[in-house]
């Protein structure tokens, strides 16, 4: 993803992207986001959500020192995954949408995309997957 979009993510969300700067032994978002540009809105609109629910969390439990945060963002098989250090139930539900999401969205440009190639699994739109070609 570009650096815009992910400095942009960082700044937007910091109580989600609190680990960017550890080492990858601490956390691996260190690495960036590790998918293609056309996730960015999914990836925001996700960050919205996991960034509130992450100060409902640090409301209700003031004391917890493993509060959520994201520990890595990438692509696998043609889909979002999108790991945590911890999860409450509403964080899962809204990872786990997000990723079915990402199945019809392509990964390049963000408009509507469909899962398959031959060896490496792509989420991409037609147009996208015969620049791939």
């Amino acid at each position: 993803m570009k650096q815009e979009y992910e400095e942009k993510l960082h700044k937007d969300f910091p109580l989600l992207y609190a680990d960017k700067d550890k080492s990858p032994e601490e956390s691996l978002i260190c690495f960036g986001f590790e998918c293609g540009d056309g996730w960015y809105t999914l990836l925001r609109n996700l960050s919205a959500k996991l960034e509130s629910a992450i100060m409902r969390h640090i409301q209700e439990n003031p004391t917890d020192e493993y509060r959520p945060r994201a520990v890595q963002v990438k692509e696998k098989f043609g889909g979002l995954r999108f790991y945590m250090t911890s999860e409450t139930p509403e964080i899962s539900d809204f990872i786990r949408a997000a990723e079915r999401k990402s199945y019809e969205t392509c990964e390049a440009c963000g408009e509507v995309g469909t899962t398959g190639g031959k060896g490496w699994i792509s989420t991409l739109c037609e147009k996208c997957r015969g620049k791939q070609k």
